[in-house]
């Protein structure tokens, strides 16, 4: 029986474009990408995601990735929580699951100075019974670590939980730790797979109720 629900949140919950905001900043194909590569496409990008660094050194970093471009740099990520905006259908989608008695997690790879940011564009987290962001825990998704601190931590048993992520990798991880995964690809698809997973379990569960 699958009692728990767990959402990453960037580009499932939210989406997550970088690439849709260096256009809409305006700024010309070169230092679009010379903003992707030096701050979003960077490591520093991913190490700030295992744990929190200070903006002061993040954006001495970012600029450290682009010489000569500094001013730009600084323009960019001072706007980066732009990157991040609600999905039309999240709240509606989480009511319903909320109503039909599933316990509702996060498990998201994601940086605190982001995080702070963007907190207003998550409506979604005071229905949640818990969440763990990675740089809370200093762990990332796919790492199996990950899987097994959200579980101990709300005590959740991987067979009863399933998972949903837009990175295949993400769900191969949680596979690995007995958690069941969905790999997001749309909204729609996704919602049809989980009822589906939903629907099964209920049927088994029913089916057990009634050899006894």
């Amino acid at each position: 029986m699958i009692k728990n629900i767990i959402f990453d949140v960037g580009k499932v919950l939210v989406e997550y474009d970088p690439v849709t905001f260096v256009k809409k900043r305006g700024y010309t194909k070169e230092e679009q990408e010379i903003v992707l590569n030096a701050i979003f496409r960077s490591s520093l990008w991913l190490a700030a995601d295992r744990g929190p660094i200070e903006t002061k050194k993040l954006i001495e970093g970012f600029a450290a990735n682009a010489p000569g471009h500094e001013d730009l740099i600084r323009d960019a990520y001072g706007h980066a929580e732009e990157t991040v905006w609600e999905m039309p259908y999240t709240m509606e989608w989480i009511r319903e699951l909320k109503e039909k008695g599933y316990r509702l997690y996060v498990l998201s790879n994601y940086g605190k100075d982001l995080f702070e940011r963007t907190r207003d564009k998550m409506p979604f987290l005071p229905y949640m019974d818990g969440a763990v962001f990675s740089h809370q825990c200093h762990l990332m998704k796919p790492e199996r670590e990950i899987y097994q601190y959200l579980c101990d931590t709300y005590s959740l048993l991987p067979s009863e939980s399933v998972f949903l992520d837009d990175t295949e990798g993400n769900i191969a991880g949680a596979r690995g730790y007995g958690i069941h995964g969905i790999w997001f690809q749309g909204y729609e698809e996704a919602k049809k797979q989980l009822e589906t997973l939903l629907g099964l379990y209920d049927e088994n569960r029913s089916m057990v109720y009634c050899t006894e």
